[in-house]
């Protein structure tokens, strides 16, 4: 889940406002309750995605050159 999403989960379920979200947010952050890690699943799909666009341009490079 993003933070924005986990802030709008927070609101849900206590009932408080945005700042008072936030500032359980940055709580369990510190308090190790939300673990924080890198996405990998949507990194690689970038990755491949951008390599395919690249391919495709040199590709076409290639043939109109």
């Amino acid at each position: 889940m993003s933070k924005k999403q986990i802030i709008e989960k927070i609101r849900e379920v206590t009932g408080c406002s945005e700042e008072k979200a936030e500032i359980i947010f940055r709580k369990g952050i510190e308090g190790k309750h939300i673990v924080v890690k890198v996405d990998w699943e949507w990194i690689i799909n970038r990755v491949i995605i951008g390599a395919i666009i690249v391919s495709g341009l040199w590709a076409l490079w290639q043939y109109l050159g």
